[in-house]
């Protein structure tokens, strides 16, 4: 696979009409820090259409889950692996899309797009996870990387510490 295009793979997502926020590595960006991310994390709507649109998208750019039994790759597969309502981390020709569904600390797609901002980014507009709803899962995730992410935030966004 070549190097990620996660801007070309979130406006894959919107023409595609996938509901869905922006949270994670990506995310800081939008609040004004900068650092390199492997992945693409979104929450996603569960509407049963939502999903099935997801999953044709990430199967029309060659999209594939591994999983302890298996290497899912066609729509149906991935469709129900999505509804399963567990966290789904899918390899696509754009890079890595990390469907967070299910995590403690992750709110639900209907608290995030309610606090969601939106950003411009290849030529789509996107909902991005509020400057409170991001640090509230950086401190739930509580990893080394999300300690320096929220260091990170405060001296970005100083006046909304």
């Amino acid at each position: 696979m070549s190097a990620p295009s996660f801007d070309l793979l979130l406006a894959r997502l919107v023409e595609a009409d996938v509901r869905f926020v922006v949270i994670g590595g990506l995310a800081l960006g939008s609040w004004g820090v900068v650092r390199g991310t492997k992945d693409c994390d979104i929450v996603v709507d569960p509407a049963s259409a939502n999903l099935d649109a997801l999953a044709g998208l990430v199967t029309e750019l060659g999209g594939h889950v591994h999983t302890p039994e298996a290497l899912l790759s066609s729509e149906r597969a991935i469709a129900a692996l999505l509804r399963g309502g567990e966290r789904v981390l899918v390899s696509t020709q754009l890079g890595e899309l990390d469907v967070v569904q299910g995590l403690d600390g992750v709110p639900t797609y209907a608290q995030l797009r309610a606090g969601a901002i939106e950003v411009e980014l290849a030529g789509v507009t996107v909902a991005v996870c509020g400057l409170n709803e991001l640090r509230a899962m950086k401190r739930a995730a509580g990893r080394p990387r999300d300690l320096v992410d929220l260091e990170d935030l405060a001296a970005a966004q100083p006046e909304a510490h």
